[in-house]
């Protein structure tokens, strides 16, 4: 049985498959420094103009910024 609520949460935890951009995730983390990572309204806010060419509307969302930078987090090495 489908369940469509299922299927946007899992959207909302994989993400869109086309990767972000080197330039993108730079920006994302930019913003997140300087905004904080509980504003995520300001941090999305902030990045849309550095989207590449082609993008969807939704691709700076709150909740996709969100767990990008999770995702950032979870895969950057903390420098010894």
């Amino acid at each position: 049985m489908f369940c469509p609520r299922c299927a946007e949460h899992k959207l909302l935890v994989i993400g869109p498959a086309e990767p972000w951009s080197v330039r993108e995730k730079l920006c994302l983390a930019t913003s997140v420094m300087k905004s904080g990572d509980q504003n995520w309204v300001s941090v999305s806010r902030a990045i849309r103009p550095f989207a590449e060419p082609g993008r969807p509307p939704d691709w700076f969302s709150q909740k996709h910024c969100a767990s990008k930078y999770s995702e950032l987090l979870e895969t950057t090495e903390a420098p010894k």
